[in-house]
């Protein structure tokens, strides 16, 4: 016994060293540790999993992605036939192999093994702590997938969970990565915000490495808003943290944040510099990494910007090379602008623009606003130096698209680079008339005049935004997307932009397609043409004929058929339709503006809308805030209404102080419409000189109905708990989707099935 190096005292040093190596990022040193105690003889049954799996983590941080998962496998499949009872290896070895086979581009294999990590913390040793870690390289996996609404669906879920336990470490860990998942999608303000419980939390627990991670994470944030002095004192303190405490990644890190800083501010010496220190480390520490395509990629842009492209091209495969080795799809799409910018100064003009555009198309996918902005500037202000005019009306289209990502992200800098360009190339429009029939009336004192011209009374300035991005806007072939609740005023805005553009002199029509019976929904929009037929109507022109040179208006675009949306895409896209019944193709050239209440992205990820159309109609987005977010709004348009009301009915009426709190109170779930209905069935009621007070006000119930246009669809409070008492059965039932049925009253599992796909109910909520 004497001799027997593995008594527990021995293997309890070396596991707590070979943990302080893993966490220090020394993973070389961590596998000579290892070696060096193998070779000393027979390693014990006790030892073998610890060493194996220790021996996992350094290679995993050494990026050996492919030997782990081979390693892990082998593991879990000698346990699953020997010891399956054996839970506590076979749970780390998941793990392992998820890890690994999710860096070798095997995803759907890698959320295998992270779910069955869940699975065994869960129901074999009811470790919430486990199901969390779980859960964080499950939102981690589908982050470096390029699956982004996916990783913020589970760090949503995981920070909920952590809160609700009291595990502040573990919030902060979930409320960290979700911040980087909402920067990924250009959402920077509630980036800002998960970031900031972040730090709180971290600081609470005096926990270094997070409190650096998030100086990091911040001090990128304020660069790419443009406040390089801010970015720069948060990224060098969390520089000097890193290297008091010896985390080389963030190391690394904070050395390609500096060269970014450096690149923002023309300086190429100081930036190349930060980028190949950074590559020396990172080569050093993982040389098959996740933050070599990142350094390649920056390293590239630098080598154009001083004029060596073929450099620049060379680093930029190397990168590539790595990125798809371990499926990162995001640095993948993101290099293709730097491939391009080189192609372009190499002469290759074709090349550069193939580049960008698949660029583009990766991006749109990945929902990576923020690059994806980046990648169509430069798209735009190459085509823009062309003389052929199609490539020019292109170069605004991607323009236009890219300044309405950079509002939505409140990136002013952006917003003021692009108009700067569009300046050069656009005329301001000429002023719009009123509408056709619309009878001048006196604009109401506070109102601003450049939206009253098209009748929309406000002060508000986001809506005063709107008018100014479609003046702006006004010839751009580019489709308008209007998002936003019922009775917020959708429809005048598409009005102002057809007033607005070079097609005020032809027909603007609107189709209604919520109310389009779905067996005529194809020939009301695209027309038919049924041969033989002997009357008239055998053959009808659809909405987008009789819209021909002018512009369709299509409220609720959510609601169309698959089919139909097919044939939506085609007429945007290639100005084709083929009528019902009809074999030849007729061409159209109609600009299309495209209203929805729903959350379209939200659709797109459950698959009930096509995303090449979502991404085609998201050409120019304008969201209308609902008028309960316009308190200052709500008198200013009720006087406006009260005064036509008053002079409709012939009579003197108004309200009391009282009423108008009452009204700026009101919730307003129908908008506008509500508000002018309401005041006109108050006036209509009330007799002449009457002074109306709050009790006589006929407003409905204060329940709010409509639905916000950039977040998800809320539910009804009847679905919301009939969704609580699916997920309690099922959970009840260990995921067994027949017993949960048969417990639910004696549900048919059909109907379960229905009900769950209605309420977007997933196996993460239940499993």
């Amino acid at each position: 016994m004497i001799h027997d190096r593995a008594n527990d005292t021995d293997a309890a040093a070396l596991q707590r060293r070979l943990e302080e190596l893993i966490a220090h990022a020394r993973f070389a040193a961590a596998l000579d540790l290892i070696a060096e105690f193998q070779a000393r003889g027979p390693v014990s049954s006790e030892m073998e999993h610890p060493l194996t799996l220790a021996r996992c983590r350094a290679l995993l941080g050494l990026g050996k992605w492919r030997e782990v998962a081979d390693l892990a496998e082998k593991k879990l499949e000698d346990l699953y036939a020997a010891r399956p009872e054996d839970k506590k290896p076979i749970l780390e070895y998941h793990i392992a192999a998820g890890r690994a086979v999710w860096r070798i581009g095997r995803p759907s294999r890698a959320e295998e093994h992270f779910r069955a990590a869940y699975h065994i913390s869960r129901w074999d040793f009811e470790d919430l702590e486990g199901m969390l870690r779980s859960r964080n390289l499950l939102g981690l996996c589908f982050l470096g997938a390029g699956e982004i609404q996916r990783a913020v669906g589970e760090f949503g879920r995981g920070q909920l969970q952590a809160r609700g336990a009291g595990l502040s470490h573990e919030e902060a860990n979930f409320s960290l990565n979700l911040s980087i998942a909402l920067a990924k999608l250009g959402r920077f303000e509630q980036a800002d915000q998960e970031l900031t419980r972040a730090r709180a939390l971290f600081g609470e627990r005096g926990h270094s490495r997070g409190k650096v991670q998030t100086r990091l994470c911040l001090g990128q944030h304020l660069r790419i808003r443009g406040d390089l002095r801010g970015a720069e004192s948060h990224i060098r303190g969390a520089l000097s943290e890193a290297e008091e405490h010896g985390f080389e990644r963030e190391h690394v890190i904070a050395l390609e944040y500096l060269g970014d800083v450096a690149l923002d501010q023309f300086d190429n010496q100081s930036a190349i510099e930060r980028f190949d220190q950074g590559l020396l480390l990172a080569e050093r520490l993982a040389p098959e990494g996740d933050l070599i395509p990142e350094l390649c990629r920056r390293i590239a842009e630098v080598h154009v910007r001083i004029g060596e492209p073929n450099r620049a091209l060379v680093t930029c495969e190397r990168g590539l090379r790595i990125a798809r080795r371990i499926n990162d799809r995001f640095e993948e799409a993101a290099t293709c602008r730097v491939m391009a910018m080189a192609h372009l100064l190499l002469g290759h003009r074709e090349r550069a623009l193939r580049a960008a555009r698949e660029g583009a198309q990766y991006l749109r996918k990945l929902e990576a606003m923020y690059e994806l902005t980046r990648i169509l500037v430069w798209s735009g202000e190459t085509l823009l130096s062309g003389k052929d005019s199609e490539e020019r009306g292109v170069a605004r289209d991607h323009l236009w698209e890219a300044r309405s990502l950079a509002m939505t992200m409140n990136l002013e800098r952006w917003v003021e680079r692009i108009e700067k360009v569009l300046g050069v190339d656009l005329e301001p429009a000429a002023p719009a008339p009123l509408h056709r029939g619309q009878k001048p009336a006196e604009m109401p004192e506070g109102a601003d005049p450049e939206c009253f011209r098209f009748g929309i009374v406000t002060q508000d300035r986001r809506i005063s935004e709107l008018i100014r991005i479609l003046e702006r806007a006004a010839s751009s072939r580019l489709p308008i997307l209007i998002l936003g609740e019922k009775g917020s005023g959708r429809e005048m805005l598409a009005r102002a932009a057809y007033e607005l553009g070079d097609r005020r002199d032809h027909p603007f029509v609107v189709g209604r397609c919520s109310t389009l019976p779905d067996d005529h929904l194809d020939a009301d929009l695209f027309g038919h043409d049924r041969p033989g037929g002997l009357s008239s109507a055998a053959t009808k022109p659809g909405l987008f004929e009789g819209a021909n040179g002018g512009v369709i208006y299509l409220d609720e675009v959510s609601e169309l058929l698959v089919g139909a949306q097919a044939k939506l895409l085609r007429v945007i896209e290639m100005g084709e339709l083929r009528r019902v019944g009809a074999a030849g193709v007729r061409h159209v050239d109609v600009r299309v503006v495209a209203a929805s209440t729903r959350d379209l992205a939200g659709l797109v990820r459950r698959g009930l809308f096509r995303d090449d159309l979502y991404y085609r109609l998201n050409g120019i987005r304008l969201e209308v805030p609902p008028l309960r977010d316009r308190v200052e709004d709500i008198e200013l348009i009720g006087q406006y209404f009260l005064e036509r009301a008053c002079a409709q009915s012939k009579k003197r009426v108004s309200f009391t102080g009282d009423a108008w709190a009452q009204f700026r109170s009101h919730p307003w779930p129908g908008n506008v419409q509500e508000l002018k209905s309401t005041i006109e069935r108050a006036v209509s009621l009330a007799a002449d000189g009457d002074l109306i007070g709050a009790e006589l006000v006929p407003l409905r119930p204060a329940r709010r109905s409509g639905r916000a246009p950039s977040g998800g669809e809320p539910l009804r409070p009847e679905s919301r708990s009939e969704r609580e008492m699916i997920l309690t059965a099922l959970r009840a039932n260990r995921g067994n989707q027949s017993e949960a049925a048969r417990s639910l009253g004696g549900m048919k599992r059909t109907t379960l099935l229905y009900k769950m796909k209605k309420l977007d109910i997933r196996p993460e909520e239940y499993g």
